[in-house]
Parts: structure tokens; sequence; C-alpha cells
């Protein structure tokens, strides 16, 4: 018989086992449903080239290209507002305009992705004609009343006019005769009852720091426009200041349209004589929607040329074979290839930090990258071509290979469907007004 010791000492085992079986028991069930909360909602996987959605997109900048046989997205951002550059890997896009600003393919569509986020607000309907747009009056406007400005931002003694108050001329070109481009900047006049010679210098200084280009022209005395510097020389009776409308940073704000207003009705309080300003409101929608298209084509290509089987490339012959290419070496660590007036067409670079060594020694690598910036390159096609030929050339003459950004190989079949597919996306800039590599683009892609 058992004793009465023994017989706690079952009753006691018992119970062990039995809460270790159900703290198991317990455990695994938090456990899956742990795993289950965290796998439940489907993330694309990026290498596999599938759009993956984040919360907070950053601008960019930059939208770019992918040299495959399938269609890749990815949403790394281009580039921040505060112009934090991010270094854009190849066939990948990191925009800054920076840009971005948002990552794409054009092997089956050019869908791109955008390198910069849209405005928050739905895009106004605007014209994409932009000969239409109405000019800013060239005779001395009448003046308005200060309580015609909403924004209150005129000072007292400046005459002021709005867009829209006053007579304006017949529709012309959007091309203005001091170079400033309505289609793509925002336009504001100083004119002066009298020919003046001002010191604009701090005027100048205020609005480049309002956050987007600007440029300024003054109309001398014999009617010649000449770009506006902070001690002129000459007397002007009239000045023209335009502020752009995006950038790779995106599109102008109202903070910014009224700081750059506000300094011109303060210039002008002080110097004496009349501020005309085209309409905010108009400005605004036609900047979200030059963004919106701006975002589709700010796109990079790049090809990437690895070494096989662990052995590197070396810095002299990286030298050798770029000088033969007719590539130079810049103060950025980079081969850049240019054009007659000094454009970069494409850039070879170091995929690892280190920039390559100006004297050609002493660096080896595995792998190097070619790059296309396509908005801001004219002739985009001979571009192309010319860099996958040298791609190529790397290729075989280093023992190396072609690949994408997923490790991919490039051939020349997909090079050729990506040509076909890439002719169709320049044309939708030189519909639009905005030819690649021509003035308008090396303005807004920058």
């Amino acid at each position: 018989m058992m004793t009465t010791l023994q017989i706690v000492l079952a009753i006691v085992g018992v119970s062990l086992i039995a809460i270790i079986v159900i703290y198991n028991v317990l455990q695994e069930r938090k456990f899956r449903k742990e795993a289950d909360r965290m796998f439940s909602h489907k993330r694309e996987d990026i290498m596999l080239g599938e759009s993956v959605r984040t919360e907070a997109s950053k601008r960019r900048a930059d939208t770019h290209i992918q040299l495959t046989d399938s269609v890749t997205q990815a949403s790394e951002a281009r580039h921040a507002v505060d112009e934090a550059e991010a270094v854009m890997p190849a066939i990948g896009y990191e925009h800054e305009r920076v840009s971005s600003e948002p990552v794409t393919s054009i092997l089956s569509s050019l869908e791109l992705l955008p390198g910069r986020d849209p405005d928050p607000e739905p895009p106004r309907p605007m014209p994409t004609n932009w000969s239409t747009a109405p000019a800013v009056p060239d005779a001395m406007p009448k003046t308005t009343p200060a309580s015609a400005l909403a924004d209150g931002d005129m000072p007292p003694g400046v005459s002021v006019v709005e867009a829209g108050v006053t007579e304006t001329e017949p529709e012309t070109s959007p091309i203005l005769g001091s170079g400033l481009d309505e289609g793509t900047e925002f336009i504001a006049r100083l004119k002066f009852a009298a020919p003046l010679l001002a010191n604009f210098g701090p005027l100048l200084s205020v609005l480049r720091r309002i956050g987007k280009p600007m440029r300024a022209y003054g109309c001398r005395t014999d009617g010649n426009w000449e770009a506006l510097s902070s001690h002129p020389r000459n007397v002007y009776a009239q000045v023209e200041f335009g502020l752009q409308l995006a950038d790779r940073g995106g599109a102008v704000s109202q903070d910014q349209l009224d700081a750059f207003c506000r300094a011109l009705y303060e210039f002008a309080a002080e110097e004496g004589g009349a501020v005309s300003c085209p309409s905010k409101e108009e400005a605004l929608g036609l900047a979200r929607d030059l963004d919106l298209f701006c975002m589709d084509v700010d796109v990079l290509i790049g090809l990437n040329v690895v070494s096989a089987d662990s052995r590197p490339f070396t810095s002299e012959a990286m030298h050798s074979h770029a000088q033969e290419a007719r590539l130079t070496l810049e103060s950025d660590g980079t081969f850049h290839a240019r054009d007659d007036f000094g454009h970069t067409l494409f850039t070879l670079a170091n995929q690892e930090d280190e920039p390559f060594p100006r004297d050609g020694r002493g660096l080896t690598t595995h792998g190097v990258t070619l790059l296309f910036d396509v908005p801001r390159v004219a002739d985009g096609l001979a571009v192309f071509d010319r860099m996958t030929r040298l791609g190529f050339d790397l290729a075989w003459r280093l023992e190396g290979r072609l690949v994408d950004d997923n490790g991919r190989s490039v051939s020349e079949d997909s090079l050729t469907r990506d040509r076909a597919r890439l002719s169709q996306f320049f044309a939708r800039m030189e519909a639009r007004g905005i030819p690649a590599g021509g003035e308008r683009a090396l303005r807004l892609f920058v």
C-alpha cells in the first residue's frame, strides 16, 4: 500500500505536470496570436519590385526606372524638404528636389511613382496649354486701395495691383520679354514713377531665403533687360521678380507666396513704386498641377556592373576605361559624361562609399553604378544608348556582370524594349512644353 507521503508526492507531481502543460498551451496560443497580428497585413516585397506604401512618404523626388524584364516598383523617396540628399543606388531612387521627392520600372509600362508627395488638397484643374495664360500688364497699372488685398500684407503708402483688378493685355506667349516664364513662375512687377538706382541687395537676400528658386530682371532705359544684381550700375523703371512654382521639393505654398509679395510691398514702401502681382489662388493651382506632372516624369535610370567570383575591380582599371569612354573624374569622386555645353549626361560612381581617387590608385571595389537623370538630359535616347553600351563594355572588359538593382542580368532584348518605352516617355515631356534637358526642365528638376 502507498504511504501518505507517496500519495502526497504523486498528487504534487501530477499537479506540476498539469500546470506545465497548461502554461505551454497558453504561451503557444499567445505567440500564435502575436504572429497572426504581425503578419496579418500584407507587406509587398521591395526586392521583388512590388510597391510598398508607407504612412509617411518623403518628397524627392525621385521616381526612378528599373531595367528588368518585369515591372518593379519601390517607394524610397528621393529627398526630404530639409535638403537632406540621399545617395541614389543603381536602378533605385532615394530624391531630393531634390527630387524626389518616390521607384519604378519602364520594363512593362512607364507607371511612375512620385518623387514628391502631392499636395494634400486635390489639385485644381488647370490648362496644360501655358500659352493661353494672361499676361501681366506692361503699362503702369492703376493703383487699388489697400483694402483690395485680402491678406493685409501691403504696408502703408504702397501702390499695389492684383491681377484681375485692372485691364489686361491680350494673351501672349508665357515667356516674357525679361525672360521670366509665366508657365513655371509666379511673376511680380515693381514699377517706379521714374527710373531709379536702388540697392536691391537686402530684398534679393530675403527673396532667396523663401525656399524656392527666384529670378529677377531689371529693364534699362534703353528697353533691354538684364539680370538684377544686389548693387546695379544702371537705373531701372521696372523690375520683374519670378518665384518658381515647383521644384524637386514640391509645389510653392501659400506662405511662400505671401512672404514673396510682402517683401516686395515693404521694399516698394521704402523706395516708392507700384507692385503688381498675379492671382495667388490661380498660381497655387498651377503650381499643384505642375508639381504632379513633375512627379510623374522625375525618374532616374541606373545600371550596375558587379564583379564576378568576388574578384574586385581596381581603380586603375576604372580610370583607364572611363577615360577611354571620354568620361572625366570630378571633385565629387565620380566620372561624368558631359555634352558640348558642359551638362552632365550620365555618371559612373563607385557602389561603395569611397569615391574614386584623383590619382587613380589604391582603390578596389566590387561594383560600379551608371546613372542617368532623365528629365535633365537632352537627346535622351542617344544618351541611353551610349550609357548602356558602356555598361556592357565594362562588364565584358572587367569580367563582371551587368545587372539591375535586384541582381538580375540585363539583356539586349530588355534594353530594346526599354528604349521604345523611353521614347514615349520623352514624348510626354515634349507635349507638356517641358522637353527633357531644356531650359524649363533644368530649372524644375534641381
